[in-house]
Formats: structure tokens, C-alpha cells, sequence
């Protein structure tokens, strides 16, 4: 007698191949702490994720396991800026909950670690220096249908994601994730980007001169 599979199950694979964050390889990448000595469960997925007890108010995140950071950040500004960025938020939040330096890589599962980030990737509260992040661009708030056929370029009916799904979208809003992918470390390209600097062909993507 065969068992019969919920059918969740399948739904819950097809959300993993089509999110931008169910691709590439973790696996010794950057963000494998499989092997880190604050580690100690030896697990690779376990610092981020866990299938019990989840954070669900993490939002941009499934079965989200790491403190988050509870930080007021100073953002970038500029008299160019058409629109300016907001607080910190989905995606973008749960990358700085490491990457501010406030709270412990072992803060998670519940527990209070005190291994913080360090060097480079510790980018601190002060966001004034970085590209603009948690930023919602104008033109996506129009009726699609209205769109010139130049804006299919970059964009894909519906979704309004990059048909190639190279840099994302995220509700509507410019995140870390656009740029970079926290599952890929094998994309070549380093830094977990997406698409690579040479030529400065990840800045072109969006600013087309």
C-alpha cells in the first residue's frame, strides 16, 4: 500500500526552485559554518533555518532561526536620490542581524552567543557609505499593462523580478539580496554577488548609461 505524500510537500519544493534564495550552493561557501568552532552542531543550514520552532515574524525568510537585529541604522542619502531608503527591513534586516556587528553569528536557536563579525563584513550601524538598501523604486507602482515595452528589458510581466532573475526585486523594494546571494558561493563572481563587476556590468544592469 502506497503512502500518500501531502501535497504541500511539492508546493513547498516548487517555492524553493523558484525563490531567489532556493538556488545555488551554500556548501563551502562563505556562509558554510559547518565547520566553525561557535558552531557546534555541525550543521550548515541550522544558523540561519530550522524546520521546528521558527521564527515567523522574520519576514523575507522561511523557518528564519537567528536573532534579529533590533538596530537603527544611519542610511545613505543623497540630493540625487528620487526616492530615499527606508529603515532597514525584510531580507535586508535579516542579512544585517550579522553583518551590523550588534548581534552574535551564534545568537540563534534560541540561544545568546558572543562571536561577533568581524573585518570587512562587519558593516557596522552606519549605512551612509553603502549603496542604498530597503528602497522601493516609483515606476513599480504603476499599472504594468502602462509600461513602455522598453521596461520588458529588465523586468518580466506579473513578478516584476529581472526575467533572468539575476538581481531581484523583493516586494516591490531594492535589498542585499538583490545584489548579492546569500546561498552562492560558487557563482565565481566573489563576495556572494550575482552578476559580475567586470565591465562594471552589475552597476549596468540598473544604471544604463
Amino acid at each position: 500500500m502506497k503512502k500518500r505524500i501531502p501535497a504541500v510537500f511539492p508546493a513547498f519544493f516548487v517555492l524553493l526552485w523558484i525563490s531567489p534564495f532556493g538556488r545555488g550552493q551554500i556548501s563551502g561557501s562563505p556562509h558554510d559554518f559547518s565547520g566553525s568552532s561557535w558552531n557546534g552542531s555541525g550543521e550548515i543550514c541550522v544558523v540561519c533555518h530550522t524546520p521546528h520552532n521558527s521564527d515567523t515574524a522574520a519576514a523575507g525568510a522561511p523557518l528564519w532561526n537567528h536573532r534579529v537585529t533590533t538596530a537603527t541604522f544611519t542610511l545613505y542619502s543623497s540630493r540625487t536620490l528620487v526616492v530615499q531608503p527606508e529603515q532597514p527591513r525584510g531580507v535586508t534586516r535579516l542579512c544585517l542581524s550579522c553583518h551590523d556587528g550588534t548581534v552574535a553569528l551564534d545568537s540563534f536557536g534560541g540561544m545568546t552567543g558572543n562571536t561577533f563579525i568581524s573585518g570587512d563584513a562587519n558593516l557596522g550601524t552606519n549605512l551612509s557609505d553603502d549603496h542604498p538598501v530597503s528602497i522601493k523604486w516609483k515606476h513599480q507602482n504603476r499599472n504594468p499593462a502602462r509600461q513602455l515595452p522598453n521596461c520588458f528589458n529588465c523586468h518580466k510581466r506579473g513578478g516584476w523580478r529581472p526575467i533572468t532573475s539575476e538581481l531581484p526585486f523583493f516586494d516591490g523594494y531594492v535589498e542585499c539580496a538583490t545584489c548579492h546571494d546569500p546561498h552562492n558561493g560558487t557563482s565565481g563572481y566573489g563576495h556572494l554577488l550575482r552578476k559580475t563587476l567586470a565591465g562594471s556590468r552589475l552597476c549596468l544592469h540598473c544604471h544604463r548609461k
